[in-house]
């Protein structure tokens, strides 16, 4: 007769029980799942999908960034201007930003832009007023630093009539002396320049530096260019400028008012021709199709047909510009709507792996109770369903776990390729993922009350049919082991 390969059969044995092949495959299937935590995409991955739920549960406060804080203080520590302007770009805190913009430009002078940077993140800052006379001493022909200044007169007048009607508000705005001369100088200067680029170049030595991981961040810091108030107050006072240009026309200035209208179109060329966001080629292009449009008029009006044709070709083609520009600049590979549905499957992969852990777990301990001798009888007869129910928890681990990894591995190159080499053509892709992951999938933006609820009804008929499936699987298998058992028990006479 014929031994076994192990002394007791093993998994080999011609008469090995269901269970102790389920619980096996289980047990691989639950390995393999946490294999996956070696990867640093799916670590990354799971912790951006439980973005939403932190702020949900209040977990973090949303404002709190308690990494960033952590950076900034060993910035201080070590003495790192790098680091200290990586932390206050992005802190939400002004005063703090502020502080730390400083300490950087204490300890390298070379630095100085910072303010300029944290500027535009917080106008309402006091240091502003500090500021912007060294920033125009170093880059004097910058009109960023004019914007500021702009924006802090605004600020204060809207602080001093918050009781006047907006358009009155307005209107005093347009009147006031300080501002008009701010925005002239801003008109009148021949470069603009965001600094951007610097940031870009000071994320990419610092990140590494300090084991960047957390990608909301990192991008906090580029997700601003030019500010609603600069892109406001420039066709604010553009619009003025045009009017002015309009009403000198009409009482016979041509001069003057051609010098108003080119005022408008070389500050909008400064634009264009150096900005680095979408955003501020934007603007560029639409001041300059508004001024071309009033030089078009004035041509027509003098009966110049040649100059009236040629500057109706640049106001058509800077309006079409304005929208097919952008979205060459802000090109999205995925687009938003892939971007939310994969951050949806990311954060329902996650979900399912916290269930069906759960379940894994209730199902571990109903099988070591009923293995125990003496133990409860309804454990020892509910050892096969907990037996299946642990071996399909650990196949939906894993493929919950495997989910999730291949919908965040491509963020997550796009975000390693940010950090290494500075490469931000995808940036877009990963902002709307990122932004996406910070609601919950069939929740409004900015609610937490109202769900949409074909989404929820549908992945609650999902699960109902899965553990349908489970149950009508249970009953198969536990209705063969029994008609086995009869088949080979010995038959009474």
């Amino acid at each position: 007769r014929e031994q076994s390969i192990t002394p007791d059969g093993g998994l080999f044995a011609k008469n090995v029980s269901l269970r102790k092949v389920a619980l096996a495959a289980g047990g691989a299937y639950v390995l393999a799942a946490l294999i996956f935590f070696a990867a640093p995409p799916f670590r990354q991955g799971l912790r951006v999908s439980l973005t939403a739920w932190n702020r949900l549960f209040h977990v973090t406060a949303w404002n709190g960034q308690p990494w960033l804080r952590a950076l900034s203080m060993r910035a201080e520590t070590r003495r790192d201007p790098e680091g200290l302007v990586f932390a206050a770009a992005r802190l939400s805190d002004a005063s703090e930003s502020a502080r730390l913009a400083e300490e950087a430009v204490r300890l390298d002078p070379n630095l100085l832009w910072a303010y300029a940077v944290v500027a535009m993140r917080h106008p309402e800052l006091a240091e502003t007023h500090q500021w912007v006379p060294k920033l125009e001493r170093w880059d004097p022909q910058n009109a960023l630093f004019h914007l500021i200044s702009a924006e802090s007169i605004e600020i204060g007048h809207v602080s001093k009539s918050s009781k006047l009607p907006p358009k009155e508000t307005q209107r005093e705005l347009e009147e006031d002396t300080a501002w008009q001369k701010a925005m002239a100088a801003a008109f009148a200067s021949p470069k603009f320049d965001d600094y951007l680029d610097r940031l870009k170049e000071l994320d990419r030595r610092v990140a590494p530096r300090y084991g960047l991981g957390d990608p909301y961040e990192m991008l906090s810091g580029q997700e601003w260019d030019l500010p609603t108030y600069a892109r406001d107050d420039s066709q604010r006072f553009a619009k003025s400028l045009l009017q002015l240009g309009q009403n000198l026309a009409a009482r016979g200035n041509r001069k003057g008012a051609v010098a108003k209208y080119w005022a408008v179109a070389r500050f909008g060329q400064v634009m264009d021709s150096q900005a680095h966001t979408g955003d501020e080629h934007s603007l560029g292009t639409a001041l300059q199709a508004m001024a071309y449009k009033q030089l078009q008029v004035l041509s027509e009006e003098e009966r110049n047909p040649r100059e009236a044709a040629f500057f109706s070709y640049l106001a058509a083609k800077f309006d079409s510009v304005r929208g097919e520009h952008r979205l060459f600049l802000e090109e999205r590979v995925f687009g938003r709507d892939v971007s939310r549905r994969n951050a949806a499957v990311l954060q329902i992969s996650s979900l399912m792996m916290l269930i069906f852990s759960g379940l894994m777990v209730a199902a571990a301990s109903i099988l070591i109770v009923g293995s125990r001798r003496g133990g409860p009888l309804a454990a020892q007869r509910a050892r096969p369903i907990a037996t299946m129910v642990a071996l399909t928890s650990a196949v939906g681990l894993l493929l919950s776990s495997a989910t999730l990894y291949l919908t965040y591995r491509p963020y997550w190159y796009i975000f390693q390729r940010a950090i290494l080499n500075g490469d931000w053509s995808q940036a877009h892709d990963l902002r709307d993922f990122l932004v996406a992951t910070q609601e919950l999938p069939g929740v409004a933006p900015g609610s937490k009350l109202f769900l949409d609820l074909p989404v929820y009804f549908w992945t609650g008929a999902t699960l109902l049919c899965i553990i349908g499936l489970t149950l009508i699987l249970l009953r198969h298998f536990r209705g063969r082991a029994r008609a086995n058992e009869l088949q080979h028990s010995p038959r009474v006479l």
